[in-house]
């Protein structure tokens, strides 16, 4: 009997050892998760109006997010490039290549969103 209750006890045991484990891991993801988040919004943060916020962005130098954020910017610009491309081609009035390109800059933000589902 004792022994059964022994090896009970030690299931008992490892398994709330494997549960500690667990909780650490998550809970050391967690800490580096925001300590990432805080070093790439703290600038923005100090901003005290929306409008400031939205100008003054930004970045440390180490951010992880900058070569996502560079990679969109680019991708965005070769689509934008394309299209004036194609309409300089394409389109020998003046003031049809204008309207197309003030047309794409207004239509720029609502392709970010598109592709990339998310504003701002």
């Amino acid at each position: 009997m004792s022994k059964e209750r022994a090896r009970r006890r030690a299931e008992r045991e490892a398994a709330a050892a494997a549960e500690r484990d667990k909780r650490d891991r998550s809970r050391r993801r967690a800490a580096q998760r925001a300590a990432v988040a805080g070093t790439v919004t703290e600038p923005v943060g100090k901003a005290r109006t929306r409008f400031g916020r939205w100008w003054r962005r930004k970045f440390p130098p180490n951010d992880p997010l900058a070569p996502r954020r560079r990679r969109r910017f680019l991708v965005l610009l070769v689509l934008f490039v394309a299209v004036q491309a194609v309409v300089w081609w394409f389109l020998p009035d003046w003031s049809a290549r204008l309207w197309v390109f003030l047309l794409s800059l207004l239509i720029l933000p609502v392709v970010r969103v598109l592709l990339y589902d998310r504003a701002v």
